[in-house]
Order: structure tokens, then C-alpha cells, then sequence
């Protein structure tokens, strides 16, 4: 999504709004957990503020993640309020070229923070917590102390 800021630059004014939606490309999602990504709707303003410019807006869209268990589809929605300084420096990522800013990397290096790191599918919770030969320890599990019984006299061994 590219803003043209000649209004805020040379029309003398102090803010302009910003809505839209963009829809990801699939390329940009490799490399990342995200399976698929609904359009992001963005809306807000962007501010002129003495030689720099201030961006506040909001992005809200649907993430489809794996779960952790099953690896089905999952449904993450997410509301982000974006808060950026963007000044004209040649050290800053982000670059006004021709009075025009491109702020999907912006609006990508926040949605990127916002994934979690595990989701669970609803039917996660019914899925089996032990087989044969195996089972889930969960962190109160591993808490309480099981001794083995071929080892129990060495325990009491231990006592005296």
C-alpha cells in the first residue's frame, strides 16, 4: 500500500487519512508459520509533524495458523494499532521516494510480532494423551516424584 504525502508536504496540511485493504502475496508468507492471511483492512491517518511523519493506523485481518497438536487450520484474528515515526533519513528502512511511502513493510514487521507461538484447534483437547508405551507428562506430572520399583530399595537404602 503506497501513501502519497505531496498533500501533507506542499498542501500545508496536517493529517491525512488512510483506509484500505491489501491483500498479501502468497510469496511473502514462506519462511513464516502463517498458511494463509484474509485481506488486512488498514485505516488511519498519517501526520505531518515538522520534518518527519508520524503514522497511526490500525490493521485488522484473519491468520490461518497450524495447530500445535493436530497441524488443522486455525483461525487467529488480529486488531493491531500501529504507531510509527518516519523521518527522511537515509539510515531509516523505510524511504520516501518521490513523495510516496510504502508502508506494507511496516504493517508486515507488526503482524509478524503478533503471531503466537502455538495455537490449538478446538478438537486439539480431545486428542489421545497416552498409547502404548508412551503418555503426556504435563508440568504437574513432572512435579511429583515416581520412583521406579526396581530402584525402591535403593531409596530406602538412602534413608539411613
Amino acid at each position: 500500500m503506497i501513501v502519497d504525502l505531496t498533500k501533507l508536504i506542499y498542501g500545508g496540511l496536517y493529517e491525512m487519512p488512510i483506509s484500505g485493504e491489501i491483500i498479501v502475496p502468497n510469496d511473502v508468507l514462506n519462511g513464516t508459520d502463517i498458511r494463509r492471511i484474509s485481506p488486512i483492512k488498514v485505516s488511519g491517518y498519517v501526520y505531518n509533524v515538522e520534518d518527519n511523519f508520524s503514522l497511526n493506523i490500525n490493521v485488522t485481518g484473519t491468520m490461518i495458523l497450524p495447530c500445535a497438536r493436530t497441524l488443522k487450520d486455525v483461525e487467529y484474528p488480529f486488531d493491531i494499532d500501529i504507531e510509527e515515526m518516519i523521518d527522511e533519513n537515509e539510515n531509516n528502512l523505510i524511504q520516501i521516494i518521490q513523495n510516496r511511502l510504502e508502508i506494507f513493510p511496516i504493517i508486515w514487521q507488526y503482524i509478524l510480532v503478533d503471531v503466537p507461538l502455538r495455537v490449538l484447534h478446538p478438537d486439539a483437547k480431545e486428542e489421545k494423551l497416552e498409547g502404548n508405551g508412551w503418555r503426556l507428562i504435563t508440568q504437574d506430572d513432572n512435579e511429583k516424584e515416581v520412583i521406579d520399583p526396581r530402584l525402591k530399595a535403593l531409596s530406602e537404602f538412602n534413608k539411613e
